[in-house]
């Protein structure tokens, strides 16, 4: 199979600038924690009047940056986790979508100027294509509206709009050929289903069966493959 690309690859540095960003708000708490206990104390042992309440401003607001600090930094780390999480349900997809003998793949492959990348594209054994969106989750999967959910958690945003969306930018780059979407949740337990719009969401394990329902609109394996290319070649860096 021919591929492209890297599955994962803007969540793991959005995942590396989350944790950057939360060491650099962390060192900031704990240089701000250190000022806060020595101007308190300097507050407590100082004998002049004005000099005792200059150190009290100053603990005080050493400790409210402190506060701010460990707050950001707390909330950086977070944010690195889920992109952690992320980045692993889309290299799961890439595992899948190597088991299905598909002619080529793409991974964050940008389609327009809006709209971000598509996780995975796909130009499967049947020389159909489809764009997949990834998301991430355990348990039943179900949506309804424009909302979708994995168990009891809301996914945020429409998954099922934007598998769509990337399909329809995908279908304009083929010319209008006709792209399947799928929402791809690695973890989800119950069997594959199709929304009212046609997008088609699924587990990692049922991903083949979902490919082999996007129609032909290749001649040849070749074909698709030097399309792919050339997409991916075009694509903006």
């Amino acid at each position: 199979m021919y591929e492209v690309g890297r599955a994962g690859d803007f969540v793991s540095r959005q995942m590396w600038r989350h944790r950057t960003r939360m060491s650099l708000y962390a060192a900031g708490a704990a240089t701000l924690a250190v000022t806060a206990a020595g101007a308190l104390l300097g507050a407590l042992l100082l004998d002049a009047g004005a000099l005792r309440v200059a150190a009290a401003v100053a603990g005080v607001a050493a400790a409210a940056g402190c506060a701010y600090a460990w707050t950001r930094a707390t909330r950086s780390l977070g944010q690195a986790r889920r992109s952690s999480v992320g980045a692993r349900s889309e290299r799961e997809v890439r595992a899948a979508v190597r088991r299905t003998e598909s002619v080529a793949a793409a991974y964050g492959l940008v389609l327009g100027s809006r709209g971000g990348d598509c996780d995975t594209v796909v130009f499967t054994r049947g020389c159909g294509a489809a764009a997949i969106e990834v998301k991430t989750g355990h348990g039943r999967v179900s949506a309804e509206g424009g909302t979708m959910r994995v168990g009891k958690r809301v996914l945020h945003g429409d998954p099922a709009r934007q598998a769509a969306n990337q399909a329809r930018r995908l279908s304009r780059k083929l010319g209008g050929r006709t792209v399947l979407a799928v929402v791809c949740v690695p973890g989800m337990r119950n069997r594959p289903f199709s929304t009212p719009a046609g997008v088609w969401v699924c587990s990692a394990r049922d991903l083949q069966a979902v490919l082999d329902r996007a129609p032909r609109v290749f001649g040849a394996a070749e074909e698709a493959r030097e399309t792919m290319r050339s997409l991916w070649n075009a694509a903006p860096a």
